[in-house]
Formats: C-alpha cells, structure tokens, sequence
C-alpha cells in the first residue's frame, strides 16, 4: 500500500470519528445552568389583622384606649394612674378609682386631684379609707392632690409601691410627694418610704413598736417626719419616741393625752388635721 493510500484511509476515518461524536451530542440534550434572576418586593399590602375584633365593630371603638398619651409615655412595667370608676361615696372632690396591684388586685381608692396645676401629692393610708373622715378634703382644699387608699396587710410593701407609682404617673409631681399612715398604715409608710426616695415626708400617726420600724429610719433619714399618738396609746407613744431618738431630720413631735389611736386621732382633735396639712404645705409646697 502507497503512502497516498494510508493518508487517505486516516483522513476516512478521522471523518467517520467527527460524525460519530456529532450524532453524539445530538441525542444529548445539554444541562441547563440555573441562574440568578432578581425581583422586588410587591406593593400590596400585608392584611390587617384585629384579634377578637367583631366584624362589624367600628375602628374608633376597635382602638378605644390604645393610644393614651400618659399610658404611651410610661416606661415599660410602670404603674398606670388611677383608673377613676365612679364619684366617691364620701362625696366632695372626690372619684373613686382603681389600681392593679402586682398580683392583679384591684386596689380601690378615692382621689382628690388638683388640677389647676400639678400639685404635690400625698397618700394617705390607713385599715380603712373611710377612717380619715374628711381630712382628704381638708388637704385638698389646702393645694394638695390626695390619694386614699387602705392596707392589705398580705401584700402591704408591694401594694405601697404601686399606690406611689400611680400617684406619681400624670397626677401628682413626682418631687414634692409626701405619705401619711394611720395605724397599721402608719408602719407600711415608715417601712415603704425607707425603700423610697420618692418619700420627701412622712407623717406617722400612732405606728406601731415593731422593731422593723427602727431599722427602717436610719434608710429614711434625713428626711423630715411627724410623728403623733396619745399617751394612754403606750404602744404607740414609746413607738414614736423610739422614732425620734433615731432620726436625724426633722421632726415635728405632737403628744395628746386622751386622744384615742389611729385616724381616730383626727377625729378626736380637729386641730391636728390643720396642723398636719400646714406642716405638709411647708415641706411640699
């Protein structure tokens, strides 16, 4: 065989290995490589969603209280105001209001709110809200924004925290506060304004002599107390002298002979709820 002749039949079958590897690639069908594509983000709306709504219920009412400007500025946690239920049933300035306490109580209280300016405030507390007659009225006629509440002795610190912070959001000025304790609310307002400088005075009639009450006033020093109970009271009267051996601020001591315990006090000596709203407009005011 010629060189011409091997030179042909390899160039045959380079032709016949190049038809092969066409009909190859004919019959298969090529991967197809995904690739990227962009969107945007639609312009319909997300639907509105209303839980527990009525269908039929009208927006206004649907958002009824959602948007108070005192409730929208509270820090998260914070007490809300006095919610205000009815006009009180001692009648006057008076509302009655409600507080939700840290278990979920409500606290039923009356409130005197001046509201030309805001006022000092001041809590009173006592077993009974009725017990303080009509000094609320007094102090209320005299500037001050009064909040009266009772004692729940299960709860009496946490409860005391809340009545403060109520009083404080939107009702009265938080830098002139001042508490005054009856009794047993006598002990909650000594023992809560030791753990609160929101306390600027305390007014203690006829506490008890527990010995938690000394400890608590070197915490509640120096601000300025009054301090009052009945002699025949031996409880209560070598209470507030042990008191006043402790303090450091000021102190107004006022004995009576005679007088009775407690809110009684102001009762059986109308002088001495004068002498107590003076002494709370010289401190606050």
């Amino acid at each position: 065989m010629t060189d011409f002749q091997l030179i042909n039949r390899g160039r045959g079958a380079t032709l016949l290995l190049t038809a092969l590897l066409l009909a190859a690639c004919a019959e298969v069908s090529p991967t197809l490589t995904p690739t990227a594509a962009l969107s945007g983000p639609t312009l319909e709306p997300s639907p509105t969603f209303i839980p527990n709504a009525p269908v039929d219920a009208p927006a206004a009412l649907i958002y009824e209280g959602q948007n108070n400007p005192t409730a929208a500025a509270l820090a998260p946690g914070a007490a809300m105001p006095p919610l205000v239920v009815s006009q009180s049933a001692f009648g006057g300035a008076g509302q009655t209001v409600e507080i939700t306490a840290e278990d979920g109580t409500l606290l039923f209280g009356d409130l005197y709110v001046n509201t030309t300016v805001l006022a000092p405030g001041v809590l009173l507390l006592a077993e009974e809200r009725s017990a303080w007659g009509d000094f609320p009225a007094l102090l209320h006629t005299n500037g001050l924004t009064v909040l009266v509440m009772q004692v729940r002795p299960a709860a009496a610190l946490a409860d005391f925290r809340v009545m403060l912070q109520a009083l404080i959001n939107g009702v009265a000025d938080p830098a002139r506060i001042g508490v005054v304790g009856a009794g047993r609310g006598a002990d909650v307002a000594l023992l809560g304004c030791s753990a609160d400088l929101l306390c600027d005075a305390a007014a203690l009639l006829s506490p008890s002599n527990d010995p938690a009450l000394l400890e608590a006033v070197p915490r509640f020093n120096p601000r300025p107390l009054f301090l009052t109970a009945s002699q025949e009271d031996t409880e209560a009267f070598s209470a507030i002298q042990a008191i006043q051996a402790r303090a450091t601020g000021e102190v107004l001591f006022q004995p009576f002979e005679r007088a009775g315990s407690g809110a009684a006090l102001l009762q059986n000596r109308p002088d001495l709820g004068s002498l107590i709203a003076a002494w709370l407009q010289m401190k606050l005011v």
